[in-house]
C-alpha cells in the first residue's frame, strides 16, 4: 500500500441503487465509460501508474470489486490491489488502431480493476486513455475522478513521497441528494415528468451484439462560437440545440406518425440539485428526464427550439428526473434477486416490442484549465459512449476548448453504420454553419 490511510478503509461499501441499475442494464450496452485526452508531450508513466494507485486508496470504491448474491450487492475492498493491472503503457506508431482496441473491450467489475488507465506513446505525444464501468460512476463521477488523478500526479512531482486522505465518511448514496428536498417536492417531480413508455426507436437492422464499433465527429471552434451565438440570439442552450438537431435528424430517418409524440431519453446530473454541485464522493448521481416532439412536417428548426427549450425549462423546475431516481432508490432496497427478476421482466418487455428511447446524452465542458500533468496539457479530450445493441441506442456529446465531439457506440449487427453516418450527417446539416 503506497498510504498510510489503508488501514481506515472499509472492507465493504454498500452499492448504490444507480450502482445496481447501471449494472443491470448491461442487457443492452456493454456500459463502459471511455474517456481519450491527446496530450501535446510525454508523461512519467512511473508517476502516473503511482497515481492511479494512490487514487484507489483516496476513494477507496475504485479499489473494489463488485459482488452480488441473491440478497444484496456489494462493493468489496480487494486484497490484489498491488498485483492487479490498472496500468499499461503502450508504445505504438498506430495509437488510434490501439485507441479502438481499448474501446471495444469490456471490464468485469466483479473480476478486473473498475478503473483502467492506458498510455499510448507516440513519437513525440502520449495520449491519455481512463476507462472504467458505469457501475461505479457516470460522467459527472469521472470527472471527479479525473480531478483526483490530475492532482495527484501533481502533488507526486512536488514530493515523490505524497501521502493521500481516504475519503472514508463520504456517502455514495442518492440521500446526499434527496435530504435537501421535502417529499412533496420528490412526488411532484415523478408525477409531472411525462414520457417513460418508448414511442419510437433508433431504426435497427437486428439485435446482434457482436459487431462492435464506433464512430466519431467533431465541430471545430470556429463553429462552436457560431452554434453558441445562435443559441443565446433564443435565449436557447447548447444541449437544446442538440436536442433540436437530433430530433429533427431522427425524424428525417424515421419519419413517424404525423401529430404523434416522440420522445428522447436526457441524462440529467443530480450533483445540480446539491446545495454544493458536488457529491461527496466518486458516484453514480444521475438521472434522466424525457422530451418529446409531435412530428410535423412543416415545423421549423427554430419552432422546434423553442418547443424544447420550454420543455427543459419545465423540466429544471420539476427538478431534472429526481421523482423516478427516488422511486428506482425504494425500489433497491427489495431483495436483489427479486429486483433483477422484475427488472429482467421490464426489460425483456421492452426488447420484445422493441422500442426503446433514443438517448441523448451531453456531459458537458472538460475544464481545461484544471488538466494538466506537470508540465504537459491536454490537447484534446472526449469521451466514448457505451456500447449499444438494439433497441438500445445512444449518442454522447463533449467538449474541451470550445471542441465538440458527437460520439455513438454501437453493434453492426444491430444498427448499419450507413444509417449512423447518416444520422450524424443530418445533425451536422441542421445545425448552424
Amino acid at each position: 500500500m503506497y498510504t498510510l490511510e489503508s488501514g481506515k478503509i472499509p472492507k465493504r461499501i454498500r452499492a448504490s441503487a444507480n450502482d445496481n441499475l447501471n449494472y443491470l442494464l448491461r442487457s443492452g450496452t456493454d456500459q463502459q465509460i471511455n474517456f481519450i485526452f491527446h496530450l501535446n508531450g510525454h508523461i512519467d508513466a512511473e508517476r502516473m501508474k503511482k497515481a492511479v494507485r494512490l487514487t484507489m486508496d483516496a476513494e477507496p470504491i475504485l479499489g473494489c470489486k463488485y459482488v452480488i448474491n441473491r440478497r444484496r450487492v456489494y462493493w468489496e475492498r480487494r486484497e490484489d490491489l498491488d498485483d492487479l493491472e490498472y496500468f499499461t503503457l503502450i508504445e505504438s506508431d498506430n495509437p488510434e488502431a490501439e485507441i479502438r482496441k481499448i474501446v471495444l473491450y469490456q471490464i468485469d467489475p466483479s473480476v478486473e480493476s473498475i478503473i483502467q488507465i492506458k498510455i499510448i506513446r507516440s513519437l513525440e505525444k502520449d495520449i491519455l486513455y481512463i476507462k472504467s464501468d458505469h457501475s461505479v460512476m457516470d460522467g459527472g463521477g469521472f470527472y471527479d475522478y479525473l480531478t483526483l488523478l490530475c492532482n495527484t500526479y501533481n502533488k507526486l512531482i512536488e514530493d515523490p513521497n505524497y501521502q493521500v486522505e481516504t475519503n472514508v465518511h463520504a456517502s455514495r448514496e442518492l440521500r446526499q441528494v434527496f435530504k435537501h428536498y421535502r417529499f412533496q417536492k420528490k412526488m411532484r417531480s415523478l408525477l409531472r415528468d411525462k414520457g417513460y413508455i418508448p414511442t419510437w426507436s433508433f431504426p435497427a437492422i437486428g439485435t446482434g451484439k457482436t459487431k462492435k464499433t464506433y464512430v466519431l465527429r467533431k465541430i471545430e471552434p470556429e463553429r462552436f462560437d457560431r452554434i453558441k451565438a445562435f443559441s443565446k440570439e433564443r435565449k436557447a442552450t447548447l444541449n437544446d440545440m442538440f436536442l433540436t438537431a437530433a430530433f429533427r435528424s431522427l425524424f428525417e430517418l424515421k419519419q413517424p406518425v404525423e401529430n404523434k409524440p416522440m420522445t428522447i431519453a436526457v441524462p440529467t446530473d443530480l450533483r445540480v440539485l446539491m446545495p454544493s454541485k458536488k457529491a461527496e464522493t466518486i458516484a453514480n448521481l444521475v438521472s434522466s428526464t424525457f422530451v418529446s416532439l409531435i412530428y410535423k412536417p412543416e415545423s421549423t428548426f427554430d419552432e422546434m427550439l423553442l418547443d424544447i427549450n420550454k420543455q427543459m425549462s419545465k423540466k429544471k423546475d420539476i427538478h431534472l428526473g429526481m421523482g423516478q431516481t427516488y422511486m428506482i432508490n425504494h425500489f433497491f432496497r427489495l431483495r436483489y434477486a427479486w429486483v433483477r427478476w422484475l427488472a429482467n421482466r421490464i426489460y425483456g418487455g421492452l426488447y420484445k416490442r422493441g422500442k426503446m428511447h433514443p438517448i441523448i446524452t451531453n456531459v458537458g465542458m472538460i475544464d481545461s484549465q484544471k488538466r494538466f500533468f506537470g508540465n504537459v496539457d491536454v490537447e484534446d479530450g472526449y469521451i466514448i459512449t457505451p456500447i449499444n445493441w438494439a433497441p438500445s441506442f445512444s449518442m454522447g456529446i463533449s467538449s474541451y476548448n470550445k471542441r465538440i465531439t458527437f460520439s455513438i457506440a454501437f453493434c453492426e449487427d444491430s444498427y448499419d453504420k450507413r444509417t449512423i453516418e447518416q444520422f450524424l450527417d443530418f445533425i451536422f446539416k441542421e445545425l448552424p454553419q
